[in-house]
């Protein structure tokens, strides 16, 4: 239940705040000056840092008792931050399609670091390490100024900070409420405080943990939140065992932070500025590997492509700018972890982690995206409430495996201790925090598998982008018709691996964050910013399997309807392929009707499921002894990009049409998995997954009817268990009903708080494009497609 005060807070959140963006600051400014402008670039980004903690408003809310908030930036529409270099700089970044922008995130900060010593000891650190460089024979100068930098942007944020406390005081002194003057006064005690000194209780912590990710993410870095539980507990116990604070206190604590997280999300996507250009997510593309279609990923990523056009009220809502827009406005890879083994191998979960999931719930916001480890030692009372949650749910909390996850950390190379404190980055992709710099790379198989039909000229571009592999009259049996696609395959990868190579560390020469790697190991020993080359201990390059189902239900219905079968010839496959199934409408009944899918516990479908991923995790793994500098472990994924990704493709044998989305993450093929979730989960753990810890979320839907009463959390408790004693990685469940689905699209009013997940967050159904929308129904309507 929640108390009176969240009641009025969620409904602010929701009647007020969701209906309109809030203010894009700093679009026009650049600190760049006569006093700086012969800085090293890295401490002008410094200054950009402290420029924030000086200039961002300074807002206390009524009622709220977290305070401080961030620019406006998200993964949608771009960032915005202030410009510090100069053209010289600008145009040698945009050689390499890089920017101020081109600042990553998604890397996982050492967030308890901020808590435990705070910044003041974080400093101390910087200033021991210039002495020891001025006390040496050989200054490194490179090192100096990165410190420099560092204790800029330090500065933002205690400046930030400061600002609130005397916002905070100077409210208290005009408060009339006697119990909210008191609470004004304990903010400005607070935020005097953290986080220059290290937090001493739970209000501190969470204050100290806030203002932290007000100043990096504003700074561009779209970075999670980590293991917050474990994070804030020790206060949270200490405060309630020494009596300083009661549980229901500590509880509007942790609902007025998840609150702040929430400030942001506009369901009124249409509304928003758009500030994505080329530099958002891009960490350099070295010009021997750009093309016409790539920025930050092109046709490969479903990125700048889609993300920098504004929606056309006058054109269809299946146009190119409107197909997918405001995908992911309501996003800021904001991620939070819940439960676990901690580094000594014992259990995690603890009254935060309870506390956190169902205040999350209660409040139904969207953010931050929701997850949950779980293992073996995982206690029951645990696994019931997670049950509870997501028989209600709109996709979270995705449920982590620790015992697939941390064995496949520990066969990559990551010590035992390490990888039993993982965390994710903003999606799912699991990091581990502050000793972790991650990208990752799509392979796009379906199209692998068009360029085997096309010998490799991609259809939509007329490009040639792939293999000649020859004439298709030379395939006469499957196995060398799979070996031509594993070939194509084999060669994206090796493109993908060494582009990661090439550009490894080409950001920083634009766009580093010395204010984050402040918060990371071995920035600070080395001198050296986290966007250099294989600084921190773990360089990790995620290449993922893109398209999975539509790939496998693909080459099923190849062998099947023209090897085993012999109904179908590999030419005419070809020629529906570049007509997009328009006069082949016989064998699109048959790749429908006749051929296996993914998803359904068929052994045919899933024999050749089996074979794609180990063929490609095969050939990742001969990266590991080609070089030493990043880590490379094998992924399936889309994210919530599975609509753009597919707006790219052209038709496919799977009988699914040009510019279709495709099936989300490892997920089935939408209306195709028409046997129910237990079938879905024993096709996708038939593979031997170990190799895929770092990702291959396995996106399941459900109808909510099936999962009424104690029946039903006892049903969805054993599907979960199921997901990971079979040896599933990481399970995301959205129980709904179709028809509510199908209402909320006339009465959005109605259904304000209605969610569904999209392969890497949850969003507001109603803020979702009319075209997504129905991708979504579609998900729930088994047997759709299969008439």
């Amino acid at each position: 239940m929640l108390s009176e005060r969240l009641k009025k807070i969620k409904a602010r959140v929701f009647d007020l705040e969701f209906h309109d963006p809030n203010t894009w600051h700093f679009a026009d400014v650049n600190i760049l000056n006569d006093e700086n402008k012969e800085e090293p670039l890295v401490v002008r980004k410094g200054l950009s840092s402290k420029f924030l903690g000086e200039k961002l408003p300074v807002v206390i809310k009524p009622d709220e008792l977290i305070v401080g908030n961030p620019n406006m930036n998200s993964v949608g529409f771009g960032s915005v931050v202030p410009k510090y270099a100069t053209p010289e700089e600008e145009a040698y970044g945009a050689k390499y399609k890089l920017n101020e922008k081109s600042i990553w995130g998604h890397h996982p900060p050492y967030w308890e670091k901020v808590l435990n010593i705070g910044f003041k000891g974080i400093m101390e650190e910087i200033e021991e390490a210039i002495l020891r460089q001025y006390e040496s024979e050989d200054t490194d100068m490179k090192a100096i100024a990165e410190y420099r930098a560092m204790l800029a942007g330090i500065e933002g944020v205690l400046i930030f900070a400061q600002r609130h406390a005397q916002e905070a005081l100077k409210k208290s002194a005009a408060e009339k409420d006697p119990v909210r003057r008191k609470e004004l006064f304990q903010i400005y005690k607070n935020c005097s405080r953290v986080p220059y000194f290290p937090a001493e209780t739970l209000w501190e912590a969470l204050q100290a943990y806030w203002f932290t990710y007000c100043l990096v993410n504003s700074g561009g870095e779209f970075v999670p939140l980590g293991r917050v539980d474990q994070n804030v507990y020790p206060f949270y116990k200490a405060d309630i065992e020494s009596g300083r604070m009661t549980k229901e206190e500590a509880r509007d604590l942790l609902g007025s932070f998840l609150a702040k997280c929430n400030e942001r999300v506009c369901t009124d996507t249409k509304k928003c500025e758009n500030h994505y250009d080329f530099g958002v997510f891009s960490q350099g593309v070295p010009p021997e590997f750009a093309n016409d279609m790539e920025e930050t990923g092109g046709h490969e990523s479903g990125s700048y492509d889609s993300r920098s056009l504004m929606w056309k009220e006058e054109d269809d809502p299946y146009s190119e700018n409107n197909f997918n827009f405001g995908q992911s406005a309501n996003d800021w890879l904001m991620n939070m972890v819940i439960g676990g083994l901690r580094p000594d191998g014992e259990d995690g979960t603890n009254e935060v982690s309870y506390e956190l999931l169902n205040l999350r719930f209660e409040m139904d916001f969207v953010m931050p995206t929701l997850s949950a480890r779980v293992s073996q030692k995982t206690p029951e009372s645990f696994w019931k409430t997670l049950s509870e949650c997501l028989k209600h749910s709109q996709g979270e909390p995705a449920i982590y495996n620790d015992d697939l996850i941390i064995p496949g950390f520990v066969e990559i190379g990551v010590p035992i201790e390490d990888a039993r404190n993982y965390t994710n980055d903003g999606c799912w992709e699991c990091l581990i925090p502050g000793k972790s710099h991650f990208s990752y790379a799509h392979v796009q198989n379906l199209r692998c598998l068009e360029w085997v039909l096309t010998r490799g000229k991609t259809l939509l571009t007329g490009d040639q982008e792939g293999i000649d592999t020859g004439e298709l009259s030379q395939y006469k049996d499957f196995e060398s018709f799979y070996r031509a696609y594993c070939e194509q395959v084999n060669s994206q990868i090796d493109l993908q691996v060494e582009k990661r190579l090439e550009n490894l560390g080409l950001s920083c020469a634009v766009a580093p964050d010395p204010l984050m790697s402040s918060i990371f190991e071995n920035c600070i020993q080395e001198g050296r910013d986290l966007t250099d080359r294989a600084i921190v201990p773990y360089t990790f390059h995620l290449v993922l399997i893109t398209g999975l189902s539509d790939t496998v239900d693909s080459l099923t219905a190849i062998k099947k309807l023209v090897f085993d079968d012999q109904t179908a010839t590999l030419e005419e496959f070809r020629d529906a392929v570049i007509h997009n199934w328009e006069g082949y409408e016989e064998l699109l009944h048959k790749v429908r009707t006749q051929c296996p899918k993914y998803g359904n516990d068929d052994d045919y479908a899933d024999e050749i499921l089996l074979r794609v991923i180990r063929d490609f995790e095969d050939h990742i793994t001969q990266w590991r002894e080609k070089q030493n500098e990043i880590m490379v472990p094998c992924g399936i994924g889309t994210f919530e990009n599975y609509a753009a990704l597919g707006w790219n493709l052209s038709a496919s044998p799977d009988g699914r049409k040009a510019r279709e989305a495709l099936a989300p993450n490892f997920a089935p093929t939408p209306g195709m998995d028409i046997k129910g979730p237990t079938a879905v989960i024993k096709s996708a753990t038939k593979p031997e997954l170990l190799k895929y810890y770092c990702g291959c979320p396995l996106d399941i839907s459900l109808n909510a009817n099936d999962f009424l009463g104690e029946v039903g959390t006892m049903r969805m408790t054993g599907i979960l268990k199921s997901f990971c004693q079979l040896g599933g990685c990481i399970a995301t469940i959205t129980t709904c009903d179709i028809e509510e689905l199908k209402d909320a699209r006339i009465h959005p009013e109605k259904h304000r708080n209605l969610m569904v997940r999209m392969g890497g967050l949850s969003a507001y159904f109603i803020a979702m494009s009319p075209a997504q929308q129905e991708n979504i129904i579609q998900r729930f309507s088994k047997g759709a497609l299969i008439k």
